[in-house]
Parts: structure tokens; C-alpha cells; sequence
């Protein structure tokens, strides 16, 4: 058995991304994400791009406790949802490529 094959079927094995920390990741990108642009809003309230809150968010009122609340719960819900739907497609993609390939799995540099 030559060295490199074992270094090349290593490479090419897939090992599934787990949903839990992807979910807590995106959850907390999001959350960061969304208090930045209520704290860019406090700052400089005159600025039109911070309409799209209002949009993203339904019922959403600036400067409002319930609201912000409102606002942090829906944007955790969005990343969970957006993570899910993404690591369930990067899942899955190993079995499509198998299924496209005709079953063989694509090692490129062994003869």
C-alpha cells in the first residue's frame, strides 16, 4: 500500500457537520448582528438603511423593550432556521455527488 493513498482516502472522506453547534453559531451571529444595527439606529437615527429592521422584523418599533426583546428572540429563530436548512444541504451533498458520479467516489491523483 502506497503512503499517499491512505493520506488521499483520509481527504475524501466526508464526516457530517452536527446541528447543534452550527444552530448556536448562527443563533449568536445573528443576535450580534441584530444589536449592532439597533446600536447603529441609537447612534445615528437618521440613516434610511435601518428601515430594513422593520421589514425583517414584523411589528417591530424602535426604541421599545418589548420590541428589542421581540426583535433578539426572532433574529435567534431566523439563524437557527438558516442553520438548519444549511447543514442539512451540506449533508446531504456527499450523497447527491455519489448519486451523480454513479456510486464512484471521486479520488483525483491515484490511478
Amino acid at each position: 500500500m502506497n503512503p499517499t493513498e491512505g493520506k488521499n482516502q483520509s481527504m475524501t472522506r466526508h464526516h457530517p457537520l452536527p446541528y447543534l453547534p452550527a444552530m448556536f453559531a448562527s443563533c449568536m451571529l445573528f443576535q450580534t448582528l441584530y444589536v449592532l444595527c439597533v446600536a447603529m439606529w441609537l447612534a445615528s437615527p437618521d440613516l434610511s438603511g435601518h428601515l430594513l429592521l422593520t421589514n425583517i422584523f414584523p411589528q417591530f418599533r424602535l426604541l421599545d423593550l418589548p420590541s428589542f426583546v421581540y426583535g433578539l428572540i426572532l433574529s435567534a429563530i431566523y439563524g437557527w432556521f438558516v442553520a438548519a436548512v444549511f447543514v442539512f444541504f451540506y449533508n446531504l451533498w456527499p450523497a447527491f455527488q455519489r448519486l451523480v458520479a454513479g456510486g464512484k467516489t471521486a479520488s483525483r491523483g491515484t490511478p
